[in-house]
């Protein structure tokens, strides 16, 4: 896809700059789920680039796969986007411009592309924080996009589950329920997790595993610092 193309001549670009500077820190998630019995495939990657102890910026490529057996109703849906962050120990506030480009398995279907502009906030506290994201597009194209408002509890400093409320396209609500763990074993280097999605008008659950090429870190510490 065009924009996947483009993330990865931008990846290159900024991992030899920031290997002079040892700042960038890199992620890798891979998930797969059932989207109302369908398979879906996640792809996603993530580029945190500190400035300051106050300032980050960040560049997110998620990719999903629905694969439904059929070209008819199976898609790639990609969305690569630029958030800028403010932040203390108290939390962060971010704004973020990006493109979501959706493309048929039909070849005789026309991709898809749209624009958005994103509000993120964090408000952290001891065991738990409080998170909103809000999206300016009023559609999204597959519901994997949405704006949230929800919280975030930390069992200890390496399990951690958060419950959202979603909207989606055409003022569809949703709920959101997942859990991440990121054992000691693996040199706090891999989290592993499980997402629930319910909305109006599909459900979803899934598994995901996240890898991150950076230095050890506990995924509270990585959560908040890393976003």
């Amino acid at each position: 896809m065009i924009v996947f193309s483009r993330f990865l001549i931008l990846l290159v670009a900024v991992s030899s700059t920031a290997n002079a500077k040892g700042l960038t820190n890199f992620a890798f998630g891979l998930g797969y789920g059932l989207l109302d019995e369908k398979s879906l495939l996640n792809i996603d990657f993530k580029i945190n680039m500190p400035i300051n102890d106050y300032l980050s910026t960040q560049l997110i490529l998620n990719s999903n796969y629905l694969i439904t057996g059929s070209s008819k109703d199976s898609f790639a849906q990609s969305e690569f986007s630029s958030n800028w962050f403010i932040q203390n120990d108290i939390g962060r506030l971010g704004l973020g411009l990006g493109v979501t480009e959706l493309e048929p398995m039909d070849e005789d279907a026309e991709t898809q592309r749209d624009v958005l502009g994103q509000f993120l906030g964090d408000v952290f506290f001891d065991d738990f924080s409080l998170t909103a994201n809000a999206i300016s597009n009023e559609k999204t194209f597959s519901n994997v996009t949405s704006s949230r408002l929800g919280i975030n509890y930390y069992f200890n400093d390496d399990l951690r589950t958060s419950l959202y409320r979603e909207n989606y396209s055409n003022d569809n609500v949703g709920w959101r329920l997942d859990a991440f763990y990121q054992p000691e074993k693996y040199r706090r280097m891999v989290s592993f997790g499980t997402v629930l999605r319910t909305g109006e008008d599909f459900d979803y659950f899934g598994v995901v595993a996240e890898y991150y090429f950076d230095y050890a870190v506990s995924l509270k510490q990585r959560e908040r610092e890393f976003h």
